[in-house]
């Protein structure tokens, strides 16, 4: 079996500092990219929520309105004296119904409303948690090339980079 590779390890005071700044930032981004798939997963939820209960409001709506036409048929047809009592009370039963699918659809649109507004927020801070986690990323980069090329102001980029990052990701827990 081949030994494995040797990992040098960093003796330079710069090389210390640069990679203890990478590992945070590596942290920090793990957490931050954390926050944005949740979000984004409840904002999908949500989303199809919203979309269920939206279809629940049309279907009560269009309950509503077969019964109103049906109502307004039964009314308009002007049966005999004999059966007008009995049409009456189908009238009377359907325009109760309409009221009933009318009032059932007020529960059902708030819902769908508060839905749509959780998948909304959900959105916005993984778009957020999104910008945080590219800054993030970069600023790594950056810090690594900073050990390459031995530049201190690399290094100094990467964390103002990185602070960005940091701060734009803190705000995806804010919204």
């Amino acid at each position: 079996m081949a030994d494995a590779p040797e990992i040098p390890e960093a003796n330079d005071p710069f090389e210390k500092r640069v990679a203890v700044t990478i590992a945070i930032l590596a942290v920090v981004l793990a957490v931050v990219g954390n926050k944005g798939d949740n979000a984004k997963t409840d904002a999908i939820i949500k989303t199809n929520e919203a979309s269920n209960k939206w279809g629940h409001y049309q279907a009560k709506g269009i309950k509503g309105a077969i019964a109103s036409a049906q109502a307004e048929l039964l009314t308009s047809l002007a049966p005999s004296p004999a059966a007008a009592g009995d049409i009456a009370k189908t009238v009377e039963r359907l325009k109760v119904e309409v009221d009933r699918y009318q009032a059932e659809q007020e529960p059902i649109k708030k819902i769908a409303e508060t839905a749509m507004e959780d998948a909304d927020r959900g959105s916005k801070i993984n778009d957020r948690c999104d910008q945080g986690s590219l800054a993030l990323q970069i600023a790594i980069v950056i810090a690594s090339v900073s050990i390459l090329a031995r530049s201190r102001a690399f290094w100094i980029g990467s964390i103002v980079l990185g602070l960005v990052g940091i701060v734009v990701g803190v705000m995806a827990f804010l919204i």
